[in-house]
This record gives structure tokens, C-alpha cells and sequence, in this order.
């Protein structure tokens, strides 16, 4: 009796270990840093660097992101991710500010999936993805001047609809607010004070790239995506995209943006690992910030500030009204080489008095390891912006730990 009751718990202790060991993890971490030093030719880099991980200084050692993130799986139906960065600001010092962690419905009766906390916006191909899944070393200049320097991030929920019984084609509608940030974490705060503080500010910040901060959508914002994956065979395949989204922007009027975009690629081994790859992305963006009108709440305060407002609006002026485009082209041409390059381009915004400017990019990814995946990235961008230009080189030094995400 004995003998039985000693086998049968050794079977079922094998069991449990099977099992335990067919069924995934319940949470999966993963670590991402990216370093990168680099050299312009502006006087000003920052004038030329509109995203919140873009490189803008010379010759000074950033440290773009150290990216702990944790990604859940529990059962068939609850997911949840949380992801945090920590930086470099212009002084040097760390800063840390969280980016994503929300909680995921999954496997919803007919096709739904439910998110709520906070996470990137699933607009256009570029938004919703972190730096450690970026192929460049900034951000492209549509996505960071239109929908933020960070990207377009919501504190709310948001629904996606997966049509058919493949889930090639996705609907997805979102609502919330932008999440509060932290300027110092970019040294603005710091330089406005320098040059005066923040009634010198105001005054003054109605033009440049900066300006656009005030006229994105910040509150009560809605947006709307579709997704569509066209897969021809194992090798090739076109990815689509419509998305759009209005709100609320800092000046209190409503801003829109509206885009459209078709990526295409090409897997010389099809869905088995390895192989050269090609894939084509291209994005463009319509932006409208309105800023004509006054304020619902003029009646809290004295005449002397209403007209005081009422004059700020007539410098502030006409509507922002602009678009622009981006294309990025990468080769996975050998196992240790992806070159790369890249052209964007924003029309003039006269009401910002923001010239035309087009960017040049190229570039090579090397990746030095698998597993962790380690990699050195070397990117030249040249810049044309009216009569302003710059000529940069960056190096980036990326390091890849962990699991699959839950996106």
C-alpha cells in the first residue's frame, strides 16, 4: 500500500511538472537600454529634435531609455502589461516616468478585446510601439510634432473588434485623456525659466516646433483605427492603416488629425526564422489645431484678464493647419547588417511659423548578438528647414532582454 500511494504521488508530481512546464508564464519580464552619442551640426540640437527620445545634444553621452517592463497572462481571458523608462535630461541628471500599464480583456465574444489604464494609442503603425521596437534612432517627424513627443498616449480605455475568423482586420475606438507631463524631464521647463518665466513663455512660445505642444489634443480625446493585413503567401504580405482622433487642446479649442498608411513587406524564408527581409513603410498625417474663440469659463474671471485672453487669441491667431509624411525602408539584407533609410517631411505651418522641412536619413542596424540581443545602430540625418539646416551622425547601443510583450 505503501509502495502504491509513494508511486502514485511520484506520477502525479511528474504530471504537475509537465504541465507547469507546457503552460506559459504567468508573468514574463523583459529589459531594454539604449545608449546614444552622436555629433550636429547646429548650434541648438534641440531645434531639430522633436521627439522625447531623440538625441539633442553633441558629443555627449544619452542615455535614451532603460525600459523594465512586465508583461501578464492569466488564463484565457485577463492580459496586462506595465512598462516604465528612465533617461537622461539635458543636465545629465536620471529621470523616470511610466509609459504604459494597463489590463487587457481577451478572447471576448465576437472578436473583442477591451484595454483600460494607460498605453499608446493604437493609430497608424509608428504610435503604439516602444523605443526597443523602433528601426531608426528618432522617432519620425509627423508622429512627434502632431501627435506628441512621446506619442499619443490616453489615460481611458479602448475597444478593438478583430473582423473575420483570421483577425486581419481591426477596428479599434479609444477615449481618454493625455497623460500629465513632466517638463523638466526634457529640460524645457528649466530653459523657459532661464529666459524669463512663464509669462515670457507664453508670450513668447506661439511660434517654433514647441508650439505645437499647445494645439495637440489633450482632453476628451477620441480615436479611431483600422488595421488590415493583405497576405498574399508565406513571403509577401501589405499591411493598411486609417486612423484619426479629435480632442480638447491646451488653448481649449478642439484639434483633429487624420492619417493613412500602407506598409509592405517580404520574408525570403516565410514564417520560418532567418533569411533577408525587406519591408517598406509609409505614413501620411493631416493636422488641424484649432485656436480661434475664447474659453467656456470667461465669465470666472475680470475683464481686465478676459480681454487680456481675448488679445492672446488674436496673436495666437489663425487655425494650425498642416500635414505631412513619412517613408522608412529597412533591408535585412545578412544576418549582421540592416541597413536602412528614411525620408520625412512636414509643409509649412505659417500660423506657427514653422518653415517647410524634409528630412534625409540613412543608416545601418548591426546586430552584434541574439540572445540577449545586443545591437550598434549608425544613423546620419540631414535636415532642411527654410534657411536653417543640420548634418548629424548618432550611434546607438541597444540591449534586448526578455519574453513576449502583451501589446
Amino acid at each position: 500500500m505503501k509502495k502504491y500511494i509513494a508511486c502514485s504521488i511520484s506520477l502525479l508530481s511528474v504530471a504537475f511538472l509537465a504541465m507547469a512546464q507546457e503552460a506559459p508564464p504567468l508573468l514574463t519580464p523583459s529589459i531594454y537600454i539604449y545608449g546614444v552619442y552622436g555629433s550636429s551640426s547646429a548650434d541648438n540640437p534641440q531645434e531639430f529634435a522633436p521627439g522625447g527620445h531623440d538625441p539633442d545634444r553633441s558629443e555627449a553621452f544619452i542615455l535614451q531609455a532603460f525600459e523594465p517592463s512586465l508583461s501578464l497572462r492569466w488564463g484565457e481571458y485577463i492580459e496586462g502589461f506595465a512598462n516604465g523608462t528612465a533617461f537622461t535630461d539635458s543636465d545629465d541628471n536620471v529621470e523616470w516616468e511610466w509609459e504604459e500599464y494597463f489590463l487587457k480583456l481577451v478572447n471576448l465574444p465576437g472578436g473583442l478585446e477591451v484595454r483600460g489604464g494607460r498605453m499608446l494609442s493604437r493609430v497608424g503603425f509608428h504610435n503604439p510601439i516602444h523605443l526597443h521596437s523602433w528601426s531608426t534612432v528618432d522617432a519620425p517627424l509627423p508622429h512627434a510634432l502632431f501627435l506628441g513627443e512621446d506619442g499619443l498616449g490616453l489615460e481611458g480605455a479602448d475597444v478593438s473588434l478583430f473582423l473575420g475568423a483570421s483577425k486581419r482586420s481591426v477596428i479599434t475606438l479609444g477615449f481618454g485623456k493625455r497623460p500629465p507631463h513632466d517638463e523638466d524631464a526634457h529640460g524645457e521647463e528649466e530653459e523657459h525659466e532661464e529666459e524669463g518665466g512663464h509669462d515670457d513663455e507664453h508670450e513668447e512660445g506661439h511660434s517654433g516646433i514647441e508650439a505645437f505642444e499647445e494645439y495637440r489634443v489633450v482632453d476628451d480625446v477620441f480615436t479611431i483605427g483600422f488595421r488590415n493585413d493583405m497576405v498574399f503567401n508565406d513571403f509577401r504580405s501589405v499591411r493598411s492603416n486609417l486612423f484619426g482622433g479629435f480632442g480638447d487642446n491646451e488653448v481649449g479649442q478642439s484639434s483633429w488629425f487624420a492619417g493613412a498608411g500602407v506598409e509592405m513587406q517580404w520574408r525570403e524564408n516565410g514564417l520560418e526564422p532567418g533569411g533577408r527581409a525587406l519591408r517598406w513603410r509609409n505614413e501620411i498625417i493631416f493636422f488641424d489645431g484649432g485656436s480661434t474663440g475664447g474659453h467656456d469659463d470667461e465669465d470666472e474671471h475680470d475683464e481686465e484678464e478676459e480681454e487680456h485672453h481675448e488679445d492672446e487669441v488674436e496673436e495666437s491667431g489663425m487655425d494650425v493647419d498642416t500635414w505631412g509624411f513619412t517613408s522608412e525602408i529597412v533591408y535585412e539584407a545578412h544576418p549582421h547588417a540592416h541597413p536602412f533609410a528614411r525620408i520625412d517631411y512636414i509643409a509649412d505651418t505659417e500660423a506657427l511659423e514653422v518653415a517647410d522641412w524634409i528630412r534625409y536619413t540613412v543608416g545601418l542596424t548591426i546586430p552584434l548578438a541574439q540572445d540577449p540581443g545586443v545591437y550598434l545602430r549608425v544613423q546620419g540625418n540631414a535636415d532642411e528647414r527654410g534657411d536653417e539646416s543640420e548634418q548629424a551622425i548618432w550611434a546607438q547601443l541597444g540591449f534586448k532582454w526578455g519574453g513576449p510583450e502583451v501589446r
